[in-house]
């Protein structure tokens, strides 16, 4: 029992401190769904060893719970998958830290604590450290192609100002009327710019009835 309860101990423990990380940057799972996460995980884990040792009374294998608990856990991440207009994908980060969480609750619940303790220093390495050269990298200059549609005649510069885009950075550019329809169609190179509020500064342009942003492959 004092083994099981150490198991139980240290995934609340690690859980934590992924948890600890994706709280400070405000991610919706976050401390305590990273501690529910490990924490579970290492449960059925400790279960389904439990119910073999039962000798006569239980024949299974122990390695079953713990795939269908991957499988489980990659519905749920799925859920924290959400593909923007523009094919901007957000919370690919959020669904690998759910499953690498249930990972570290496996490992403790199957005894391997060094490997689990040793994993978890990675991981929060890999989430709280790594983000910068990740920032680096992607800091590689794009190119993009925008499309608006409003009702309203707006200024060339508004769209410019609202999208932060430099005006030397543009590669072509046409617009005009079509019907009762103005149209904006551009394709600029940024290296990087903020595009989780994209959406929002598009329709708070004036009269804006659609808007599309495309990463263009080089």
């Amino acid at each position: 029992m004092k083994i099981i309860l150490l198991k139980l101990l240290l995934s609340f423990f690690l859980g934590g401190l992924i948890g600890i990380e994706r709280g400070f940057k405000g991610k919706a799972a976050g401390f305590r769904t990273m501690i529910l996460i490990c924490y579970g995980s290492t449960l059925l884990t400790i279960i389904s060893f439990e119910l073999v040792k039962m000798g006569s009374h239980f024949l299974g294998d122990p390695s079953r719970i713990a795939a269908n608990i991957i499988t489980g856990i990659g519905f749920l991440g799925a859920g924290t998958i959400m593909k923007l207009k523009g094919g901007e994908i957000h919370g690919l980060t959020t669904a690998a830290t759910l499953w690498v969480t249930a990972s570290i609750g496996i490992t403790i619940g199957a005894g391997y604590y060094i490997v689990a303790v040793v994993s978890t220093f990675f991981i929060v390495i890999i989430l709280a450290v790594l983000k910068s050269i990740e920032d680096r990298i992607e800091m590689v200059e794009k190119k993009y192609k925008l499309s608006i549609k409003s009702t309203f005649p707006l200024e060339n510069n508004d769209i410019f100002e609202k999208f932060k885009i430099d005006e030397k950075s543009i590669i072509n550019f046409s617009h005009g009327k079509i019907d009762t329809i103005y149209y904006w169609d551009f394709m600029f190179s940024a290296q990087d710019f903020d595009r989780d509020s994209i959406i929002s500064r598009a329709y708070s342009l004036e009269g804006v009835k659609e808007f599309k942003l495309e990463e263009i492959d080089a």
